[in-house]
């Protein structure tokens, strides 16, 4: 293995670089000294090329298939661009200005940078460009202001290991389609446009920083595969993540700060979030529409508008979670379901949770208190709860309006003097069951225009009232302990089931649609 060395003077042999690549032997090493060289590369042996003191290549360089070369301490400057076709490291270089619209091109071919910069002027669209079964690993390694994206990627394998992508005209990362890539304790900053976008593509991100984007933070789309640890997405003018017919699994991330909504899912997304925190969005912070979302020991809190909005049939689960200070509704629910179990909803300028247009909503072991306004309000949709508490009340607890519901095993205490029930239902119908009712100077249940309820052994003795019953309602009692008369119209009616027997018309009643539902 032979060392040539290449320098801009009549005492050398090797005034080009050409000239030496002309006459090396594979393996051989060419080491460039100090000085600019205007000419092109074109590389097909193995070669090993360094740079002694400033060293600048103008020109373009190319390098041939199935041919390896690694390229040390060179700046390649105002030239044709990198074209790589072979196997190539680039160490501690500077890749700027070339006078072609994509600095580096990697087709058939694969690429190793490490502590490198890719700098941009107007004329340059793209930093690095990955196509056709290539493969790609970025090291320690910047690209900046390029007009649309920094890297492009289709049909590759892309690996960024404590990368910068900062201030590009349009995208960070543009991963067409068919693209596996990994990201790894890199940033992504200032971009006009979505700073991470990806179609038909598998993308796993750990300990990432994407901020401060002037459009969208991560977008997804058809049927990409997305997986993130330990990320944070904030501070966007636009929403932080959006993600339409892919699969998405997110773990211990913050999306935090933007003028749109936190994450947006829509269009048969699956996705699941693990202990994963959103906060100070202008838009609901997790809005889900058509798509099936879990999440598990999450925080949605201090939001500009409602922290969970699920629409258009989704199906989501919230576990464990922690929903507090939103200035609209907690939680909305339209034409979807939502199973919330173990979590607490707390300290909203408005209400709880909104349900509307068929909307199913299952609570279990959840707590819901000091809110200004509804703990739950239900419209023509369903409700069921089971060791739930609700507690400092100031408005209706529960209010039901053309809904069915079902309030089981669950607490009501510390309802603050007010003419509003704790439950109100109307025209609804529903069941209320072991129950436990703390003092309160309120009704506990109302009931209005036909509304049709069964109440079971609940002790409702320490409120003010044990229900207001109005409006052609009616009412079936069993087990209660309050010795007070209920207070109803002539229209409605309270029976009291204990110990008789039912006639044909109160059997019928009582084993409605409820039974079928639950």
């Amino acid at each position: 293995m032979a060392v040539l060395v290449v320098k801009r003077s009549i005492m050398h042999r090797y005034q080009s670089i050409g000239q030496a690549i002309e006459e090396a032997a594979p393996g051989d090493m060419i080491e460039i000294r100090d000085g600019i060289y205007e000419e092109s590369l074109d590389i097909g042996k193995r070669l090993t090329l360094y740079g002694v003191g400033n060293v600048t290549i103008k020109g373009g360089v190319f390098i041939r298939y199935q041919t390896h070369v690694d390229m040390r301490n060179l700046r390649f400057r105002q030239g044709q661009g990198l074209y790589v076709k072979g196997d190539v490291q680039l160490e501690n270089c500077i890749i700027e200005e070339q006078l072609i619209r994509t600095q580096i091109m990697v087709s058939y071919g694969s690429l190793l940078m490490k502590n490198c910069a890719v700098l941009a002027t107007p004329l340059n669209h793209f930093g690095l460009r990955v196509a056709n079964g290539s493969s790609v690993i970025l090291v320690d390694t910047t690209f900046e202001h390029h007009v649309k994206a920094q890297v492009i990627a289709q049909n590759c394998e892309l690996t960024l290991a404590n990368c910068m992508l900062l201030e590009g005209k349009k995208h960070g990362i543009f991963a067409i389609r068919h693209v596996k890539m990994t990201l790894e304790d890199c940033e992504i900053h200032g971009h006009e446009k979505a700073q991470l976008i990806a179609a038909s593509s598998e993308i796993s991100m750990t300990n990432c920083l994407v901020h401060q984007g002037q459009g969208v933070g991560v977008q997804l789309f058809d049927s990409t595969t997305f997986r993130m640890d330990g990320c944070e997405i904030k501070e966007h003018l636009d929403s932080n993540m959006v993600v339409h017919r892919s699969e998405l699994m997110v773990s211990d991330s913050i999306f935090s700060d933007g003028q749109g909504h936190g994450v947006f899912l829509g269009e048969k997304t699956e996705a699941k979030f693990y202990d994963c925190q959103f906060s100070r969005h202008v838009k609901a912070q997790v809005f889900i529409e058509n798509s099936k979302v879990e999440l598990r020991k999450c925080q949605v809190r201090n939001g500009m508008a409602v922290g969970v909005t699920i629409v258009d049939e989704a199906d989501v689960s919230m576990v464990e979670c922690q929903i507090q200070n939103h200035q609209q509704f907690h939680i909305i629910v339209d034409a979807s379901g939502l199973q919330l179990q173990q979590s607490t909803i707390q300290f909203g300028q408005s209400g709880g949770i909104y349900g509307n247009d068929h909307a199913k909503i299952m609570m279990q072991h959840t707590i819901i208190r000091e809110l200004t306004s509804h703990h739950v309000y239900i419209n023509n949709a369903r409700l069921f709860t089971q060791h739930c508490t609700f507690e400092q009340m100031i408005g209706n607890g529960i209010t039901c309006i053309d809904a069915i519901f079902e309030v089981a095993n669950s607490y009501f205490k510390d309802g603050q003097e007010s003419p509003y029930a704790m439950i109100w239902s109307d025209q609804s119908m529903g069941r209320i069951e072991h129950c436990t009712v703390d003092g309160a100077a309120r009704p506990f249940l109302a009931l209005s225009n036909k509304s049709l309820m069964e109440m079971r052994h609940t002790d409702i003795s320490t409120v003010k009232a044990p229900a207001v019953v109005q409006e052609n309602s009616q009412l079936f009692i069993q087990g209660h302990v309050h010795c007070a008369s209920w207070q109803k119209d002539t229209a409605s009616k309270v029976t009291r089931i204990e110990g008789m027997s039912l006639n044909r018309e109160m059997k019928e009643l009582l084993k409605h649609d409820i039974k079928k539902i639950i």
